[in-house]
């Protein structure tokens, strides 16, 4: 047996051997992890270096310039200027970051901040930038980049932002940008390759040719550090550049638009002006607009919520949404209709006393004492309302309403801008579901023939009319893209007709009494036209004139003017549709002298 001094000798030997064991592992320990380290740091150096660099690589979106838009002449009219967006990744944001100092720099509250990234920090969305605030002042920006450290994750992103460097403003036709929403983009087409935060055509011209105009973003890459600050740019590191928006050719003449712009003067109306010869619209004025360059930057609560809520609204585009009663312009439908009925010959004549009783009704001329005997040519010189009275009474309603629509009434006329208003022309069905049958009768008709009643119309399609009467009805649907092409709108009448409407509008503006002589143009262009004085029940009438001139060389240019509560338009309407005819002369007239 052993003794017990002898298992305390072999204690000492034990204790031995174990440390010397844990020595032994530590060695080994020691010498795996410096073997590790070797490889890590020598060995597999550059793989792991470029695998450490690439967490540090920032993919930036390098949004596109938007096309340039140009007048005819090739005047710029809408061109880009960059702004700057604010965004922060949230991944990168750490304890350090003051939310206090950002939020006093851009004069908004820390909570809004802190709620955009919490709403965005999870996922992969706390990896991608989010926006907090939109066109920050260069100023701004440059005091934020001096104390880049208390930011960390934060960064700018440029973005070309729209500026006007024309007179003309062009407003209702060009529309706006605004910035995509979850809605918006949800609903937008996979080809435009949309990012929540990027901007889109909202209205007008920069809705109708947004895939046109939008171009394709670009792709960097930035070196980052830790705190987010931007480092050299990585060798080796693909670079997309990006491409522009596709230029745009309008066919607006903005000497033309300005003209028309400067007269109107912010008094409510529009003023339109076509080539009849391929449907080029050389005008597009609609009164009052709203300045373009509001929307460059967030547009105050109390700007818009007036813009939308004012008596002026000033957002209708008056042009192609605004429907009035045509008022006197839209005789010569009437006229058409019975030359080419036979139903009255031109000397057919009728007593105007100034009043005329139907029923138990009295309609009245806007002449009171009456124009004395009247026939066709006379009746429409003299914008004589009894004349038409008795003319309606031997004109199919039917017949009447497809002359109208004929014309280009009652109907969207086509042009490339969005949410065109199609008018009314009224129906036997219009008016029975509006009045039931017991409702109307042939009275209501003597009201409609003379533009009055039920029948709507937009400047537009006043214009449209002018048109294929100075073209005898071989006129052209309207257009603003100068590279569109034209799309024919004939209206087959005899030859005989049109002469006679013709030789009427010019009598309106040229012989004696004519009711649209303040239209008349001292160049060599010859003018013809149509006054009319819509009644509006709100107020005063509104003021109308519709006409062309025809140059030297059979150039043409048809006009329609409204001025709302404008009074007579033998008045306001005629003499700013003469102006725009003398600046159309002069410049006829210097294009032919160079």
């Amino acid at each position: 047996m052993i003794s017990k001094w002898g298992e305390m000798d072999r204690f000492p030997q034990q204790l031995s051997r174990r440390k010397n064991n844990l020595i032994y592992v530590m060695i080994a320990l020691w010498l795996l992890v410096g073997y590790r380290f070797f490889d890590l740091q020598v060995l597999r150096y550059d793989r792991y270096w470029n695998r450490a660099r690439s967490n540090s690589i920032r993919q930036v979106t390098r949004p596109a310039p938007r096309g340039i838009i140009y007048d005819r002449n090739g005047q710029p009219l809408v061109d880009n200027s960059p702004i700057y967006d604010l965004k922060i990744i949230p991944v990168d944001v750490t304890e350090d970051f003051n939310f206090e100092l950002l939020a006093r720099h851009l004069q908004i509250s820390p909570d809004s901040i802190t709620a955009i990234l919490n709403n965005h920090n999870r996922g992969v969305s706390r990896f991608h930038p989010q926006l907090i605030k939109r066109h920050v002042r260069l100023e701004v920006m440059a005091q934020l980049q001096e104390s880049r450290l208390e930011f960390p994750g934060l960064f700018f992103s440029e973005l070309p932002a729209r500026i006007y460097p024309d007179s003309a403003r062009l407003s209702h036709a060009m529309g706006y940008l605004r910035t995509l929403t979850d809605n918006v983009l949800d609903q937008a087409d996979p080809a435009l390759n949309y990012h929540l935060s990027d901007v889109y055509g909202a209205a007008g011209l920069e809705m109708t040719y947004e895939p046109l105009l939008r171009g394709t973003d670009g792709v960097a890459y930035h070196l980052v550090d830790i705190l987010g600050r931007e480092l050299e740019e990585p060798p080796g590191a693909s670079y997309y550049p990006p491409v522009a928006g596709q230029d745009l050719v309008l066919t607006i003449d903005a000497r033309l638009q300005l003209r028309a712009e400067t007269l109107l003067g912010g008094r409510p109306g529009a003023a339109v002006a076509m080539d009849p010869a391929n449907g080029d619209v050389l005008v597009f004025a609609s009164s009052p607009d709203y300045d373009l360059k509001s929307f460059t930057g967030p547009i105050p609560v109390d700007l818009w919520n007036e813009w939308n809520t004012g008596k002026s609204r000033p957002l209708l585009n008056r042009v192609i949404n605004g429907t009035y009663p045509p008022g006197s312009v839209l005789k010569p439908v009437a006229a058409a209709l019975a030359l080419e009925k036979e139903v009255v010959s031109t000397d057919w004549t009728v007593t105007c006393n100034g009043a005329y009783t139907f029923g138990n009704r009295t309609f009245h001329c806007w002449e009171l004492n009456g124009h004395g005997p009247m026939d066709m040519h006379h009746a429409i010189k003299h914008s004589c309302n009894i004349y038409f009275y008795h003319l309606i009474q031997r004109l199919s309603f039917a017949d009447w309403g497809a002359m109208a629509r004929g014309f280009g009434y009652g109907s969207p006329s086509g042009i490339d801008l969005p949410y065109e208003n199609a008018g009314v022309v009224p129906t036997e069905e219009y008016m029975d579901a509006k009045y039931t049958s017991r409702g109307w009768a042939d009275g209501n008709l003597l009201n409609i023939v003379i533009g009055q009643g039920d029948m709507l119309a937009t400047p537009l399609q006043v214009v449209q009319m002018t048109s294929l009467i100075a073209t005898s009805g071989q006129a052209y649907h309207p257009h603003l893209n100068r590279d569109h092409q034209p799309e024919p709108m004939i209206l087959d009448l005899k030859d005989s007709t049109w002469r006679i409407i013709q030789k009427a509008m010019w009598a309106v503006v040229n012989a004696d009494h004519g009711t649209g002589r303040r239209a008349a143009s001292s160049g060599p262009g010859v003018v013809s036209g149509k006054t009319g004085t819509a009644q509006n029940p709100h107020g005063e009438p509104h003021s109308w004139f519709t006409g062309y001139i025809t140059m030297p060389n059979d150039q043409q240019l048809a006009v329609a003017v409204l001025i709302e509560n404008g009074g007579k338009g033998s008045v306001e309407a005629a003499m700013l549709a003469g102006e725009l005819f003398d600046l159309y002369n002069l410049l006829f007239q210097e294009s032919h002298v160079q």
